[in-house]
C-alpha cells in the first residue's frame, strides 16, 4: 500500500519544530504498520505583496495594512542588515533540510493546486493531518481538504480547525469532507467547528507526537554540541518573548537556575543561549534534560508532558484552544497561564500519573483509527 501524507511542511517550508516532528511521527507510525509512505512536498505559493495588500485593507481597513506594512518592512530590514540573524537562519534551514531529507520519503516538489491536479502521484490512500490544516484563513485550504484527489481513498488524521468556521465557508468543507473515507481531527473544539458544517462530529484522535511512548521519543534524543548549563529552564515561545523571559529570567535566577531561549533575538538582550538553530532532536533532548518548561506551543506543552518535565504553558492569543482541549482531556489544565506577569514562581509539583494513563488509552485507540482506515 502507497499513502501520501500531506500537512503543514515540504522541503523548502516551515521549519517549526512541531511541524517537523508530528509529520516524523505520522509517517514513522505509518511505516511501523507496514505501510509505503511519502510527504506529498507541497510549498504553498506566498500571495504577492499587491495582492496581499489588497486583501488586508479589504478584511482590516487602511489603518491596520499601512501598520502592518511598516511592521513587515521593519522586519525585513532588520532580518537583512543582521549578520547574527542571517547566520542563525541559515543554520536552521540547513538543519532542517538535512533532517527532512534523512527522515522522509518525499514526492518531486509541487508548488499549486493545478500542479497538484496534474501531478499523477497515485496513491492508494492520501492523509490530510496533521497541524492546522483546515484553518478557515487558510488560502490554500482546498488543497488540504484534498479537493486535488480524483482518485484513491480520503482519511484525516488529527486535522485541526482551530476556529469556528464562517457561514460562506460551510459549503466548501462539505464539499470536500463529505467525500472522505474517514475523518478525524485533533481537539474537541475542532470537532466541534466541523459537526456546525457538516450535521456530525468527527472522531477526536491524538496528535501523532503522542502515538510513541515517553521511551520511544528518549531513543531519538540528539545531544547538542552546545550544551547549556545545567540545571536550566526552557523557554519555548514563538508568540511572547518580550512579556516572558524578562519574568522568568528572573525567577530562574532566585530559584539558581540557568535559562535557554528559543527567540534568538532576545537570548543576545539577556546574554543567554538560543536554541532556534538546533535540529527537532536536539531540541527533544533539550526539553527532556530541563528542569522546567516554559512554552506558547502546543507540541511544546505535549514533549513536555510526555518527558513529564514541569511546565507552564502559557496563552499563545492564537488558537489557543489546541493548547487548551489538550490540557483539559488530561486533567492538567492548571498548567494553563493566560498572563506570564502572573506567574511569581516555579510549581514543580506535578503529578503525571493520570495524564499518563489517559495518553495511553487514547494512543491505542488513535492507532487503531489508523489500522481500520488504512484497512491493515
Amino acid at each position: 500500500m502507497k499513502v501520501g501524507v500531506l500537512t503543514l511542511l515540504s522541503r523548502n517550508w516551515n521549519t517549526n519544530f512541531g511541524a517537523l516532528l508530528q509529520a516524523y511521527a505520522l509517517l514513522r507510525q505509518l511505516k511501523n504498520l507496514g505501510v509505503d509512505s511519502y510527504l506529498i512536498d507541497f510549498t504553498p505559493s506566498t500571495p504577492s505583496l499587491p495582492k496581499a495588500a489588497i486583501e488586508a485593507l479589504k478584511q482590516k481597513g487602511i489603518r491596520y495594512t499601512l501598520i502592518r506594512g511598516l511592521s513587515i518592512l521593519k522586519k525585513s530590514f532588520r532580518q537583512s542588515t543582521s549578520l547574527i540573524g542571517r547566520q542563525f537562519e541559515a543554520k536552521r534551514k540547513k538543519k532542517t533540510l538535512e533532517f527532512i531529507n534523512s527522515q522522509f520519503n518525499l514526492t518531486r516538489p509541487i508548488e499549486k493546486f493545478e500542479d497538484l491536479l496534474n501531478s499523477n502521484l497515485e496513491f492508494d490512500v492520501y492523509i490530510a493531518g496533521s497541524d492546522i490544516i483546515w484553518y478557515p484563513k487558510n488560502p490554500n485550504l482546498e488543497v488540504y481538504l484534498l479537493g486535488f484527489v480524483r482518485s484513491g481513498k480520503k482519511v484525516s488524521y488529527a486535522a485541526s480547525v482551530s476556529e469556528r468556521i464562517p457561514a460562506n465557508l460551510c459549503p466548501v468543507y462539505r464539499k470536500h469532507l463529505l467525500t472522505f473515507d474517514r475523518l478525524s481531527v485533533r481537539e474537541k473544539t475542532s470537532a466541534l467547528y466541523l459537526s456546525e458544517c457538516l450535521g456530525f462530529e468527527p472522531k477526536i484522535v491524538v496528535d501523532p507526537t503522542l502515538l510513541f511512548t515517553k521511551e520511544e521519543w528518549e531513543k531519538l534524543c540528539k545531544e547538542p554540541e552546545n550544551l547549556p548549563e545545567k540545571p536550566y529552564v526552557l523557554v519555548y515561545d514563538l508568540y511572547r518573548s518580550d512579556e516572558i523571559v524578562p519574568r522568568i529570567y528572573k525567577i530562574a535566577e532566585e530559584n539558581g537556575l540557568g535559562i535557554i531561549c528559543y527567540n534568538y533575538k532576545i537570548a543576545r538582550k539577556y546574554k543567554i543561549p538560543s536554541f532556534y538553530d538546533f535540529d527537532p532532536f536536539e531540541f527533544l533532548w533539550l526539553i527532556k534534560n530541563s528542569e522546567f518548561v516554559i512554552t506558547t506551543s502546543f507540541h511544546g506543552t505535549a514533549f513536555s508532558v510526555l518527558f513529564e518535565r514541569p511546565f507552564y504553558s502559557i496563552d499563545p492569543n492564537l488558537l489557543s484552544c489546541r493548547i487548551t482541549d489538550f490540557l483539559e482531556m488530561l486533567s492538567l489544565d492548571g498548567r494553563f497561564v493566560r498572563d506570564p506577569a502572573s506567574i511569581n514562581s516555579l510549581s514543580f509539583d506535578i503529578d503525571f500519573s493520570e495524564a499518563k494513563e489517559i495518553i495511553k488509552k487514547r494512543r491505542e485507540d488513535s492507532i487503531r483509527f489508523l489500522k481500520e482506515a488504512l484497512g491493515v
